[in-house]
This record gives C-alpha cells, sequence and structure tokens, in this order.
C-alpha cells in the first residue's frame, strides 16, 4: 500500500494508523483465488451487458422485475421464494435471516429511488453459472423472437 492510500485511510477516514497497518495493509497484499477473479471479471462483464441491452429498450424497473422473477419472487403477495431466500441469505448480513426478515428486507430495498442498487445488490450474489442462465433466459430468447 502506497504512502497516499494509508493517508487517505488515517486522515479522511480517520482510521488510527495502527489499525491501518496491523489490520488492512496485511490483506492488501495477498493474493486472491482465481474463483473470486473469475467472479469479478464475469460481473462486471455481464452487468455492462445487461446495462446496455435493457437500459437502451426498457428501465431500471423492466430489468429488476426480471431478475426478481427470475429468482421466483412474487410481487402480487410479496412472496420471497426458496431460490430468492438461498441468494439472499449469501450475503453476509442476511446470512441466517429467516423468510420473514428477508421479505421486509426486500420491501425496503425495493423502492423506486434503490432500483439501482438493488440491481447490482441481486447481481452480486448471483454466481457467474446463474449470471448465465438469466442471460440465456431473458435476454438471448427475447432477441431471437
Amino acid at each position: 500500500m502506497n504512502k497516499e492510500t494509508l493517508d487517505i485511510l488515517m486522515y479522511k477516514y480517520r482510521i488510527p494508523y495502527y489499525v491501518a497497518h496491523k489490520h488492512i495493509i496485511p490483506y492488501t497484499h495477498l493474493p486472491q483465488s482465481k474463483e473470486l477473479l473469475r467472479d469479478i471479471r464475469n460481473y462486471t462483464q455481464d452487468i455492462k451487458l445487461i446495462e446496455d441491452i435493457y437500459f437502451t429498450q426498457y428501465n431500471e424497473f423492466v430489468l429488476l422485475t426480471d431478475l426478481l422473477q427470475f429468482h421466483g419472487y412474487n410481487f402480487n403477495i410479496n412472496y420471497i421464494s426458496n431460490s430468492l431466500g438461498v441468494l439472499m441469505n449469501r450475503h453476509v448480513k442476511l446470512k441466517h435471516k429467516d423468510m420473514i426478515d428477508l421479505n421486509n428486507y426486500m420491501v425496503t430495498i425495493n423502492h423506486p429511488s434503490r432500483r439501482r442498487r438493488t440491481i447490482n445488490f441481486i447481481w452480486g450474489l448471483m454466481t457467474p453459472e446463474e449470471r448465465n442462465r438469466f442471460i440465456n433466459d431473458y435476454l438471448l430468447d427475447n432477441m431471437t423472437v
């Protein structure tokens, strides 16, 4: 970690030098797994593809609706399916939440001002295989019609 980054941590975010030096810097030099790096590349490439297609032909609401329907979410009764529950349990804060808590969380993040954030949240929790299946089911099938 260079001096500029350390200065930002210490002065902008008010992180003590000891914490930055002993608890943050060691993790910046660890090699990342190939699976994680593949997931990061896949996320950025696929979200750009999705946004290019959806935001030119449709809008954020249609993309969010398709993502939630892909995981079995029912808008009429605010029902979280097992598929969406498993997806949301991948998040650190939602790891051990029950369906009622997850449903309450979905109601709070499903606000129009948070659509883009919710799209990124759901897309980030999906595996590369799930993302490919979504692209095949929702984009490629619609393009051939």
